[in-house]
C-alpha cells in the first residue's frame, strides 16, 4: 500500500483544521499564527516545513536535529526519527514552538512508526507532549509532560521541579465536571474537600487510570490546560488530571510560582512517530 495512504487512513476522531484568534494566545516574538477558522482550532503544522518551531538536543543543542533529518515534514505530516537504523546512539531532545500559550486545549493525532534507535532499540516506544515549557532550553526543560509511551499514554511527568496535585479519581474517574469548551468548573488552585486537609503538591510521575490507546493505529491525545489545572484525554476519555501546577521561582530559590503559561513541544526520544495534526484552541 502507498505509504501516504497507509498513514492517512485508519480509525481516528474527527478533528478540526481551523485556527483561533491571535489575541487568545500568549505570544513571544515570532511569526503570528494563521487567522481563526469557524471552529476555533489553530493548526501548529503548516504541512510544508518547520516554520514556528525549533529543535533542542541533549548534547548538540539547537537546530542540529533538523540538519540530521531527525525531524522533517513529509506528506503534510510531522515525521520524527525516520532515519536509517544503525548502531549509533541517538540523542534525546524536543521540537518546541517559538510561541507561548495559556488557557488552551491542545490536540494532536499520532501513530507509531516501526523504527527504534539505540540505546532503546528494545524498549517501549516513547514520546511525549510537553506544555508549560519555560526557562532555559535543556533536556529536560521546566515543563509538564503528557506521556506518549506504549502502555502509559496520559501519565503526567512534572519535570525539572514542576509540582502539582493529582485530581481525585474515585473508581478511576478523572476530570468529572470538566468541559472541553469551557475547562474546569473552578479556575486556578487545588480545592480541598470540606473538612479535609489540603493535599500537598508532588513532582515526578503521576500515573493515568485507563488504557485507551491503539498501538497500531492513529490516536488522539488532548490536553485541557486552564490556569494551573490540566486534564489528559486519550481517544476521548479523561485518564488523568492535575491542579495547583507550580514551577520553581527563578527569582527566589526555594519558592514556587503558578505555572499557567509556556511553550508547547514534542519529544524526540528514540522511536519513530508520525503526527498528522497538532493544534490548539482557546478555552472560552
Amino acid at each position: 500500500m502507498n505509504r501516504r495512504h497507509l498513514l492517512k487512513t485508519g480509525a481516528s476522531f474527527a478533528l478540526g483544521c481551523a485556527v483561533l484568534p491571535h489575541r487568545s494566545l500568549a505570544q513571544t516574538k515570532s511569526l503570528p499564527l494563521p487567522p481563526a477558522g469557524a471552529d476555533g482550532w489553530v493548526s501548529l503544522l503548516n504541512g510544508r516545513d518547520l516554520t514556528g518551531w525549533y529543535t533542542m538536543l541533549e548534547k548538540s543543542g539547537k537546530s542540529v536535529a533538523e540538519a540530521k533529518k531527525m525531524v522533517t515534514m513529509e506528506e503534510e505530516m510531522l515525521h520524527i526519527l525516520g532515519n536509517q537504523v544503525t548502531d549509533e546512539h541517538f540523542e534525546p531532545g524536543y521540537l518546541a514552538t517559538n510561541q507561548e500559550f495559556e488557557n488552551v486545549r491542545i490536540r494532536l493525532e499520532y501513530k507509531w512508526g516501526m523504527k527504534q534507535f539505540e540505546p532503546r532499540s528494545l524498549s517501549k516506544r516513547d514520546n511525549g507532549l510537553l506544555y508549560g515549557l519555560v526557562g532555559a532550553d535543556k533536556v529536560w526543560p521546566t515543563c509538564v509532560e503528557c506521556q506518549i509511551e506504549e502502555g502509559d499514554v496520559g501519565d503526567f511527568f512534572l519535570v525539572s521541579g514542576v509540582r502539582g496535585i493529582q485530581g481525585d479519581h474515585g473508581a478511576g474517574l478523572f476530570a468529572q465536571g470538566v468541559s472541553r469548551e469551557h475547562g474546569f468548573p473552578t479556575v486556578n488552585g487545588a480545592r480541598a474537600a470540606k473538612g479535609q486537609p489540603a493535599a500537598e503538591p508532588v513532582t515526578g510521575r503521576l500515573k493515568k487510570d485507563g488504557n485507551f490507546e491503539n498501538l497500531n493505529d492513529w490516536n488522539v491525545v488532548e490536553v485541557i490546560w486552564q490556569g494551573d489545572q490540566a486534564a489528559h484525554l486519550v481517544n476521548g476519555r479523561a485518564v488523568n488530571s492535575i491542579s495547583g501546577l507550580q514551577q520553581p521561582d527563578p527569582q527566589n530559590p526555594g519558592k514556587f510560582i503558578p505555572l499557567t503559561r509556556g511553550k508547547i513541544a514534542i519529544e524526540i526520544e528514540f522511536a519513530e512517530i508520525w503526527f498528522r495534526r497538532i493544534e490548539v484552541k482557546s478555552l472560552v
